[in-house]
């Protein structure tokens, strides 16, 4: 079995991935939860490890993924 790869670019703002649309953003999204819950699985514990959990779009209109929940970026926005 192969595992399709979801495409990204590097985004002028300085991310590391940028995903050019929302959808591809958020099937990148659940690649990468899939990914952090196989590693939590097979250390016994998902203590430590970095669970993304959102898409944002940047200034550049660009998508990304984040650890960051929504009111905490609000409140850090504000």
């Amino acid at each position: 079995m192969t595992a399709k790869t979801v495409s990204f670019r590097a985004c002028p703002c300085g991310s590391k991935r940028a995903y050019e649309d929302a959808h591809d953003a958020l099937k990148a999204l659940g690649k990468a939860q899939a990914k952090r819950a196989r590693v939590a699985d097979r250390r016994g514990t998902g203590r430590g490890v970095r669970q993304e959990n959102r898409t944002y779009e940047c200034e550049y209109g660009m998508y990304h993924l984040t650890a960051q929940s929504r009111t905490a970026y609000l409140g850090v926005a504000a």
